[in-house]
């Protein structure tokens, strides 16, 4: 018996639809789309870039976040919205997306363009040793030994206690509180923060994306993500310890989108081979982008471009 689809086609979203399961596939996007995407467009109605404190009990300290709102948040009070965790990578902060990334432009040429929706998106500092960017709090505490700030990113406390990020969001703006409107995505380390926060909590996410993500916990042996998956022990952080039944449990109903990017000269390459050979082993439906290139912003651009227009469908 043959098995009927039915295909939706925007300029970066591909929508297969089946009688079994919904498939949304990132489209590729050209260097000139690209390159409109980053740019500043004065035509386009803009958001509202701001930063925030909330306080964290589980960390005990207040913590900053960079948030987005979009242009028409403050036009009406009755329009309430999605909203878009966005994390950043090893070495990085709150910053990064927009003065790295150029996020906002990309964001606001593809709401003007009716490619992407209107959202809210939110920008935590992921880092241990950081309340804020230095520049918010005149300190220099940035960590250059990269195994010391491999260990300390693996913790498992940014995890476990991202849902305080979660509740202060939706007390402070206008959300929609839903799980199909909920999506958390991030660069490099951050993948890895959004892969472990969206099975930990794993009835809140619908929209997950992965971009160049490390799966390993240990940096002297990055390239290879096993120790998420070999025996835990009592001394490994709660997050990390039940990985495998918490996605068991993601994905008995599955996120809408699950999608993995990273470019093929990438020196996470490997990480993310053996990752998706877990995931395909399982069962476990996800989409898969590889570009050329490597660890990039550029790529992380990219990705970010072709993952917009695919959440909150």
């Amino acid at each position: 018996m043959k098995r009927l689809f039915f295909l939706t086609l925007t300029a970066l979203c591909v929508t297969l639809a089946t009688a079994q399961r919904t498939t949304i596939v990132p489209q590729e996007v050209t260097a000139e789309m690209h390159e409109k995407a980053i740019s500043y467009n004065d035509k386009a109605d803009h958001g509202t870039i701001l930063y925030t404190w909330y306080y964290s009990k589980a960390l005990g300290a207040n913590r900053r976040m960079a948030v987005y709102l979009p242009p028409s948040y403050f036009k009406s009070n009755n329009s309430y919205y999605p909203v878009l965790y966005l994390l950043h990578g090893t070495y990085g902060d709150e910053t990064d997306w927009f003065q790295k990334g150029h996020a906002a432009n990309i964001i606001d040429n593809l709401i003007a363009s009716n490619q992407a929706k209107e959202m809210i998106v939110v920008m935590p500092n992921t880092n241990m040793w950081q309340l804020a960017s230095d520049d918010a709090t005149n300190l220099q505490l940035q960590i250059n030994d990269k195994q010391e700030a491999t260990r300390q990113l693996t913790t498992g406390q940014f995890e476990e206690s991202f849902s305080e990020i979660i509740s202060a969001t939706e007390l402070r703006f206008r959300t929609i509180t839903r799980k199909n409107s909920r999506a958390i995505a991030g660069l490099s380390r951050g993948g890895f923060f959004a892969m472990h926060i969206s099975h930990y909590l794993n009835s809140v996410f619908d929209y997950v994306g992965l971009f160049s993500p490390t799966y390993t916990i240990d940096f002297g042996n990055a390239g290879n993500p096993g120790p998420l998956f070999d025996a835990v022990s009592k001394e490994t952080p709660r997050v990390y310890r039940n990985v495998e039944k918490d996605m068991k449990r993601q994905f008995a109903t599955p996120p809408a989108l699950y999608w993995i990017a990273i470019g093929k000269d990438d020196f996470l390459y490997r990480e993310n081979v053996e990752f998706r050979a877990f995931l395909e082993d399982r069962a476990y439906p996800y989409q898969y982008f590889e570009s050329a290139g490597g660890h990039s912003w550029e790529n992380w651009q990219y990705y970010l471009q072709m993952f917009l227009p695919c959440i909150f469908k």
